[in-house]
């Protein structure tokens, strides 16, 4: 598997190029890979586009923090910041 970064690279080119679909596959192998990479959590908040697309990523996100695969206070900072993020997107719909 090439690296995280290189594979973000990616991500954010087919985003730019509105191939949506192509980015939340490469996101969803970066996600298996490193399940609390708040970067990937970032972009994957940008391509949906539903409030309801939204919802789900958010149950989601909270069953991928259970696993605290990090200690807690990182845990809890960086799902801090993606919910809001998260959030920030609801209110744009």
């Amino acid at each position: 598997m090439a690296k995280i970064w290189e594979l973000l690279d990616e991500v954010y080119d087919h985003i730019n190029r509105r191939e949506y679909k192509d980015a939340r596959n490469i996101l969803e192998r970066i996600l298996r890979a490193e399940p609390q990479n708040v970067e990937a959590w970032d972009a994957y908040i940008s391509i949906c586009s539903t409030r309801n697309d939204l919802e789900g990523l958010r149950s989601h996100i909270f069953s991928v923090w259970e696993t605290r695969v990090r200690d807690h206070d990182y845990l809890l900072a960086t799902q801090r910041f993606v919910l809001q993020r998260l959030d920030d997107k609801l209110e744009e719909l």
